[in-house]
């Protein structure tokens, strides 16, 4: 009996141990404001506006397989990121989303980046070429009135 309560002891420990690891990856959101880029025919949007820690996620809405290529991409840009990485930990700058996959990063400094969606077109061999803009601004403050 007392064996029992042990071993599902440690199953919980390990449980909240693994739970918090996570939390040091960084796999969400700092301000838990999520921008979504969906991608189809087109990007929608292709130009967004965010701030530092805001979560963008790019959602591959498509029937087919897309590429998103994020050159440049550091570690030390992101408060946050999933499915950048591969199976050692390592973050990549290019992203393969089956259909109805999404991958998403947040930015932790003011910055533009500059991003390129590949997919494959009805035409046999062709490719279509996708380009958008993530801005990320720090929001501006606005002055609070003084009572008189």
């Amino acid at each position: 009996m007392n064996y029992e309560k042990c071993l599902w002891a440690l199953a919980v420990v390990l449980t909240i141990g693994m739970g918090q690891s996570g939390c040091a990856l960084h796999h969400t959101s700092r301000t838990s404001v999520v921008h979504d880029v969906r991608i189809d025919a087109a990007l929608s949007p292709d130009n967004l506006l965010v701030h530092p820690s805001d979560e963008v996620r790019f959602v591959n809405l498509r029937k087919e397989e897309v590429q998103v290529e994020i050159p440049n991409l550091k570690s030390g840009d992101l408060a946050c990121e999933r499915g950048f990485t591969n199976m050692m930990g390592s973050l990549g700058e290019i992203v393969l989303l089956k259909s109805n996959q999404s991958a998403s990063l947040c930015f932790k400094s003011p910055a533009t980046v500059n991003y390129v969606v590949r997919m494959d077109t009805a035409l046999a061999g062709s490719r279509k070429i996708l380009n958008g803009v993530i801005k990320v601004e720090t929001p501006v403050k606005a002055e609070t009135p003084v009572a008189k």
